[in-house]
C-alpha cells in the first residue's frame, strides 16, 4: 500500500494538494476554481467525488469549494471545529467536523494546530506505514508540530518570504508586514530553512517547499537557502518548490 502527492496549486491565489492511496481521493484544500481543479483531478486519473479537508477559512484556501459541491454533491467537505462556522458560512452548508484523527477510508489523517491569524491546521496524511504531512500558512513551527513532523516521508512545507525582500517592500503597508512577519503570519524563508534541516538530520528525505509569495520570494531563493542549510546541517534531502499556476508531479510514497 503506497501513498502519492501532487501540489495542484500553491500560493496566495489559491491552493489545492492531491493525495490518494488508490482508493480514497482527498484533496487538501480547494482555494482554486472549480474548473481548474476538475481539469487537475482528470488529469491525475481520480474522479471529482473526494474529501475535501479544510485548513483554514481563507479564501485562497476554500474559494472553489462551493461551485465545485454545486458540480459533484457526492464530494464530502471535513473540517476542525474551530474553523468550521467560518467555512460554512462561505461555503453555504455546514461542512463535516473531525477530531484530530480520523480516517478516510484506509487512510488516517491526523490534524495539526498551528499558529496564524485565524484558526488553522496542519495535516497529516498516514497509510500503510507511510507518512506525508501538508504545513502551510503557519507563522512558526512549534514544538508540537515538530514532533509530530518528524519522520514523515513528505513534508510539503510553507518557505513564503524572504525577509529583507519583504521589509524592502514598497507595495505592502507596514501593518501586513508586520502581520506576515509575526509568529501569526506566514514562515520565512530562514524559518522553513531551519525547520527543513532539524527534519533532514531525523530522516526526513522529501520537501515540498510551498505558499512562496509572489512578489516577495522566487523559487530559487527559496530552494537555495533550504539546501543550504540542510547540507550544512550535514544532511542531504530531495526539494522540489510548488508553483502557483502548474501542478507539481505526482510523488509517489512507497
Amino acid at each position: 500500500m503506497s501513498l502519492s502527492l501532487c501540489c495542484i496549486a500553491s500560493g496566495s491565489k489559491g491552493n489545492c494538494t492531491f493525495v490518494t492511496d488508490r482508493k480514497s481521493r482527498i484533496v487538501i484544500d480547494l482555494g482554486i476554481s472549480a474548473s481548474r481543479a476538475e481539469n487537475s483531478l482528470s488529469a491525475l486519473g481520480a474522479d471529482c467525488d473526494c474529501d475535501i479537508i479544510v485548513t483554514h477559512s481563507h479564501t485562497d484556501h476554500i474559494n472553489g469549494i462551493k461551485t465545485f459541491l454545486k458540480r459533484h454533491p457526492g464530494a464530502r467537505v471535513h473540517c476542525q471545529k474551530e474553523c468550521a462556522r467560518a467555512v460554512g458560512s462561505f461555503v453555504g452548508f455546514n461542512p463535516l467536523i473531525e477530531n484530530r484523527d480520523f480516517y478516510l477510508g484506509d487512510i488516517r489523517v491526523t490534524a495539526i494546530p498551528v499558529p496564524h491569524d485565524v484558526p488553522c491546521f496542519g495535516y497529516i496524511i498516514e497509510c500503510g506505514g507511510k507518512r506525508a504531512a501538508v504545513v502551510t500558512d503557519i507563522g512558526a513551527v512549534e514544538d508540537n508540530a515538530l514532533k509530530a513532523l518528524s519522520g514523515v516521508d513528505l513534508l510539503v512545507i510553507e518557505a513564503n518570504h524572504d525577509v529583507e525582500m519583504l521589509r524592502s517592500s514598497v507595495k505592502y503597508s507596514p501593518q501586513l508586514k508586520a502581520r506576515i512577519l509575526s509568529r501569526h503570519g506566514h514562515l520565512s524563508n530562514a524559518d522553513c530553512a531551519s525547520v527543513c534541516a532539524f527534519l533532514a538530520t531525523g530522516g526526513v528525505r522529501n520537501f515540498v517547499l510551498a505558499h512562496l509569495s509572489e512578489e516577495n520570494n522566487t523559487p530559487e531563493i527559496a530552494r537555495r537557502e533550504v539546501e543550504s542549510a540542510i547540507t550544512d546541517a550535514g544532511a542531504h534531502a530531495n526539494i522540489v518548490v510548488a508553483s502557483q499556476n502548474a501542478m507539481t508531479g505526482l510523488f509517489e510514497i512507497c
